[in-house]
């Protein structure tokens, strides 16, 4: 019985698998990554006095087989943090090296994108004394934040325009972000000119140099911070020298959680975007308020979240690449236009509880351990406190739960990227007219012994056949030949990756050995 069970499962597995498609689905093995790659140079405030650091990021890129595609689309993604470094901001979470952070990155990287894990500046006075330094303050690490985004755009743009070390298409990059990210990802694609802040809302009513408030002016002064590009401004406050000479436009813009800055900030023109919120997150609004910040529950400033947003884009034809037909027939389609009043683009998460981020998982034992050791230096208790205060937001959390949202999120964004985006489909990075699946037979599969590849009409140049890990256990070379026979036999039982290379391109489709 429990083979025939066994096998059930396999063959469901497989019916989604036959399909698999680069970009929608995870058809690389493995994602490798570089660490600690630095994107740029700017002025922190935070923890110490106004000093030069390093921007750091995290590049993740396909890995486990060989891909051919020379120019891919970039994913530059932001973690969340409320701009305060996790734990200090009394959450588990808030860096590039996140759990969920790290997970989508991953994913994104299987199905065939480059993605960046950016770091950005941080720092705050969420303890202001009046509503002037909470926004100001606030706003100006909103600002210093996407002065850094930008500097990591530009930087692969140099970079390709170069070495392209990435292997990167400048014209097909992708704005990301979760909870602290998401507001960067927003407002990244609308925020196009500084002068854009003018608003009554973000004009001072006190003077205060510690925080370069002045009476009757923006909390932003350009003349020091420089323009929303992050050129300009006073050498102590502002590094003008990350990547000059090249734009930091981007195609696409998504979001879990955040809001926009202002409604006028969106216009006609804008990038696509597509968000993800839930509707009882208790610090970022669903359709448009008050922000309130976890570290001390006090209004901030009046957002709009994806429940405006999407609709006013669709409104404003920004989201047309989404309608060109066939239309969106699956589950996850489906489940979100149950729920969002028929703006596509738009998913609420809705949950029975009061949750903002569930789609983050953390760990007990991990917080106490990094919170007990410098440089934090808390008290066990402290530590304890810190992760069940997180759990009242996300409190039936576990890896299980996330990665179960992670999926929805994936599974409804990535065909709307693909088809907006116009990206290829194939594993190999040809068009689906070149070289389909259609073009390849594979069976048996499931297999416990041979399995027959059969094309039609286009010559097959090599089959291989890899692990999980990227390492090939099986490979034919050579062959110029329609059909082909590779033996299984002596294979642990599991799920390989076979590539079959023709002049057309290539074809990676998933193999189960019994």
């Amino acid at each position: 019985m429990r083979k025939y069970i066994y096998l059930f499962i396999v063959a469901m597995a497989m019916s989604s698998l036959v399909n698999a498609q680069r970009f929608i689905s995870e058809i690389f093995p493995t994602a490798t990554s570089t660490l600690n790659v630095t994107y740029g140079k700017n002025i922190s405030i935070f923890p110490a006095a106004p000093g030069l650091i390093d921007l750091k990021m995290d590049v993740y890129e396909p890995g486990g087989m060989a891909d051919p595609m020379p120019a891919r689309p970039l994913i530059v993604f932001m973690h969340t943090g409320s701009y305060i470094p996790a734990l200090i901001n009394g959450s588990p979470t808030g860096s590039r090296f996140d759990s969920a952070t790290v997970e989508i990155c991953k994913q994104f990287a299987r199905r065939g994108y480059v993605v960046a894990n950016i770091d950005y500046r941080m720092g705050w006075n969420p303890y202001g004394s009046t509503v002037d330094i909470r926004c100001g303050s606030l706003l100006q690490a909103v600002y210093r934040s996407i002065q850094d985004a930008k500097a990591a755009v530009r930087f692969f743009k140099a970079d390709a325009a170069g070495a392209n070390t990435y292997k990167i298409d400048s014209t097909k990059i992708i704005m990301g972000g979760q909870g602290t990210g998401g507001y960067m990802a927003l407002n990244y694609v609308t925020l196009h000119d500084s002068a854009q802040l003018q608003l009554a809302k973000f004009i001072s009513s006190t003077t205060d140099p510690t925080y370069g408030l002045q009476a009757g002016f923006c909390y932003i002064n350009t003349a020091a911070m420089g323009d929303i590009d992050g050129h300009g401004g006073s050498a102590t406050y502002n590094y003008d020298n990350n990547s000059l000479g090249h734009t930091n436009n981007v195609q696409f813009a998504f979001n879990l959680g955040g809001a926009l800055g202002d409604s006028s900030w969106l216009t006609a023109g804008d990038a696509p975007m597509i968000s993800f919120h839930c509707p009882t997150d208790p610090f970022a609004p669903y359709i448009q308020g008050m922000v309130y910040v976890p570290v001390v529950n006090q209004a901030v400033v009046y957002v709009y979240g994806g429940g405006w947003v999407i609709p006013r884009a669709n409104a404003l034809g920004n989201n047309n690449c989404f309608l060109p037909p066939p239309a969106y027939n699956d589950a996850y389609t489906a489940r979100a236009n149950a729920v969002n009043g028929g703006a596509d683009g738009w998913f609420p998460l809705v949950t029975d509880s009061t949750e903002g981020s569930p789609w983050e998982w953390f760990d007990s034992t991990a917080t106490v351990t990094v919170g007990t050791a410098p440089p934090y230096n808390y008290t066990v208790a402290h530590c304890d406190s810190i992760y069940h205060n997180a759990l009242a937001t996300n409190w039936n959390m576990s890896k299980t739960k996330a990665l179960k949202y992670i999926d929805t999120i994936m599974n409804y964004l990535n065909p709307r990227l693909q088809r907006c985006l116009g990206l290829p489909l194939w594993a190999a990075g040809v068009n689906q007219t070149t070289l389909s699946v259609n073009d390849m037979k594979i069976f048996p599969n499931p297999t416990s012994g041979d399995v027959n590849v059969e094309s039609n009409g286009i010559a097959i140049s090599s089959i291989k056949v890899s692990d999980i890990t990227g390492r090939i256990i099986r490979s034919l070379n050579e062959l110029n030949a329609l059909q082909a026979k590779v033996n299984m036999s002596g294979i642990s039982p599991g799920v390989y990756f076979i590539t079959i290379d023709t002049k057309a391109g290539s074809i990676t489709r998933k193999l189960a050995v019994q």
